[in-house]
């Protein structure tokens, strides 16, 4: 898959830990890495590509899971996370999707994207997600955090045969023993996504079933916009627009 690399630390294009984020303009080496958006704007577009797609890929995996009676726990309501709750929504209706978070006004945004409950983190939050579950766990749990409290929640609402995907790059551990996570569950760590995925991700653009909210900054505006997105007051995703 073009999303991986067998040499670790080459997997990252040009604006990912590598100069060109911000250019006006950007050199690719091929027009298969182009795609036409038809009548999706590129500024609200742009997106797609990572948070959408990201999510995206981290879903897929796990869709044959999620029939009627199933939960996926997503934990984290930021730009990755509200972007999951609208591709589980999207790719299966049938799924109760719990969504988990330390803030309620990302939480309300959530509930705005489709999620049927929202909690904010923490020991009731885990009382409650097996209470939705009968106890058995959620048969997807979803961390766009992955820091030590989030992974210690998923840990706990794993359930058998389940899955438990970490897309947040947080650093945590994962607590794994005998008794941690639940017996049989699949751990993934999943990193971006591919081509294929990507027309997929902007055919449900296309047809108005997901979408990112997005805040506009010149270039000139750009370290306002880092800096909000530092502070956890971003909705969504920055987009800068250099050629504006």
């Amino acid at each position: 898959m073009e999303n991986y690399c067998g040499n670790p630390g080459n997997e990252r294009p040009g604006g990912l830990g590598r100069n060109g984020g911000l250019a006006n303009y950007m050199i690719v080496p091929s027009t298969r890495f182009l795609l036409p958006l038809g009548t999706l704007d590129p500024r609200e577009a742009a997106p797609l590509t990572d948070a959408a797609l990201t999510s995206y890929h981290a879903v897929k995996r796990s869709i044959h899971l999620l029939g009627p009676g199933s939960t996926a726990v997503v934990i984290g309501a930021g730009g990755l996370g509200q972007m999951a709750i609208q591709v589980l929504k999207a790719l299966s209706s049938a799924a109760t999707v719990v969504a988990v978070d330390t803030s309620a006004a990302k939480l309300e945004t959530a509930k705005k994207m489709g999620a049927d409950e929202v909690l904010i983190s923490g020991g009731d939050a885990v009382k409650r997600v097996k209470e939705i579950t009968r106890s058995q766990g959620a048969n997807l749990v979803l961390d766009m955090v992955g820091i030590k409290p989030t992974l210690e929640m998923v840990a706990q609402i794993s359930r058998v045969l389940g899955h438990v995907t970490i897309v947040g790059l947080g650093s945590g551990a994962l607590p794994v023993n005998f008794h941690s996570p639940a017996k049989e569950c699949s751990v993934a760590a999943p990193y971006w996504g591919s081509i294929p995925e990507l027309m997929e991700v902007v055919s449900l653009a296309q047809a108005g079933k997901i979408k990112m909210l997005v805040e506009h900054f010149p270039l000139e505006r750009a370290d306002e916009a880092y800096h909000l997105l530092h502070d956890g007051k971003i909705q969504g995703r920055a987009v800068i627009t250099p050629n504006d």
